[in-house]
């Protein structure tokens, strides 16, 4: 595979990542908006909705990883936001009585959404044999992109009454379809996932957890890596989900004069992944995985407990250092699994961590809700649901420690590419 091949494929999949990510937190700044538009009184009843997105974005991570043995890389990467944006698309002709359908709509968009990851992770582990961490963090880049433009400008562009939240979705559902249409002409007719024969010599038979001890010891270690991931993902959501009723509460008198900060704050999170996943990313290839993700987790632990109680201007400074501890774990997990399951059935396991580890962080936006409501929508509230997640956190950032020596208790961390794999790579492609 050439130089030239390789930025291709990089390109195209990071504005896929920014087609996938564009919907994930785009409606969290408009909580407001939502509640008044469906005649909604709880906080849990607006988390709802980014929570089924989450939860049914997991369960098509599955999906995607069985897909990613069975069609071409492009059809599946194609579908994926095409349908998402569609889905979108369709929210801008909803009533007031159609909460039920808003809820639908965000599920069968989630079910598109999903398929990205396996198939797109493998894309790159593929092209980029010797340097996963870094083409998996520059890649987040698009992902990064989408998450700070999507809350951002769906704020700026409503507060400011320029249009209504039903418009931005129209225009984001339209920028999904575009990048599906984009996949289709540019990632290559080829199926990156179909097992490679030089890498120990297995052939490609199907396998089933009974009677394989291999993928049952890959399993066991999948599980330590949701242990690890999920509570990132309930913290990120979570965070997102309550962002404009906690500012409601703690800077009222500045929120009144300065409507889209939340939609800012929402924003920057993802601003530090610009630079932290790609450098996180060749951190990893050079000091372990285990250590990144450690440093990075009780990072974003320490960022929340701080949000709730330092001042305004300081807030700002720990949505940043929680948006640059969770980016420093995507690259870094990513490449971990890329390195601990054998390449016959790696789709599979991408599938199933991003499935598992998705599903329990889509309960995040649900908890932090209940906590509000639960605290009467006070600042205390809102603090309690921070400091929940930031324990939580705290939790995976010492189970991290352990899984390099876990890996090596299970005998699976013998799954590096062999001297010449990538000349062998080249010489096939």
């Amino acid at each position: 595979m050439t130089n030239s091949s390789q930025n291709r494929i990089l390109i195209v999949v990071c504005v896929l990542h920014f087609g996938t990510h564009l919907y994930t937190t785009f409606l969290q700044p408009l909580n407001h908006e939502l509640k008044e538009f469906f005649h909604l009184t709880l906080d849990q009843d607006v988390t709802r909705i980014p929570s089924l997105y989450l939860a049914f974005y997991a369960a098509a991570n599955l999906f995607s990883g069985l897909l990613g043995n069975r069609f071409q890389s492009r059809t599946v990467l194609a579908f994926g936001p095409f349908w998402n944006g569609l889905c979108v698309m369709a929210m801008y002709f909803l009533k007031p009585e159609n909460y039920t359908a808003m809820c639908v709509l965000t599920v069968l968009g989630a079910a598109g959404g999903g398929l990205y990851h396996p198939v797109a992770n493998l894309l790159l582990v593929k092209a980029f044999p010797e340097n996963k961490g870094r083409a998996l963090g520059f890649s987040g880049i698009g992902a990064c992109l989408a998450l700070i433009i999507g809350p951002l400008a769906a704020n700026l562009f409503v507060s400011r009454q320029i249009c209504t939240w039903q418009v931005i979705c129209m225009a984001y559902g339209a920028m999904g379809v575009a990048c599906g249409a984009l996949a289709w002409i540019y990632v290559p007719q080829e199926s990156p996932n179909q097992p490679v024969a030089f890498e120990a010599g297995r052939p490609s038979t199907k396998f089933s957890l009974s009677n394989d001890p291999e993928i049952r010891r890959v399993t066991v270690f999948a599980i330590l890596i949701v242990l690890v991931i999920a509570t990132r993902e309930m913290a990120n959501w979570g965070t997102a989900a309550i962002t404009q009723q906690f500012t409601a509460i703690a800077y009222p008198d500045y929120i009144k004069t300065n409507p889209a900060f939340p939609g800012l704050l929402c924003g920057i999170i993802f601003v530090p992944g610009l630079l932290i996943q790609p450098l996180a990313g060749k951190w990893s290839d050079r000091f372990g995985r285990e250590r990144v993700t450690a440093g990075a987790l009780f990072c974003l632990s320490a960022s929340l407990w701080l949000l709730p109680i330092v001042s305004r201007e300081a807030v700002v400074g720990m949505y940043l250092l929680l948006g640059a501890a969770t980016s420093a774990t995507v690259p870094t997990v990513e490449a971990l699994i890329a390195e601990r399951a054998p390449i016959r059935f790696r789709s599979l396991v991408y599938g199933l961590v991003l499935t598992a580890a998705i599903g329990l962080g889509s309960l995040g936006p649900k908890l932090v809700g209940v906590i509000a409501d639960a605290g009467g929508r006070s600042l205390d509230a809102y603090r309690n649901g921070f400091w929940t997640l930031s324990a939580l956190v705290f939790g995976s950032s010492i189970l991290a420690l352990f899984l390099k020596p876990a890996a090596s208790i299970l005998g699976v961390d013998q799954f590096h590419l062999p001297a010449g794999a990538t000349a062998l790579i080249r010489r096939l492609d």
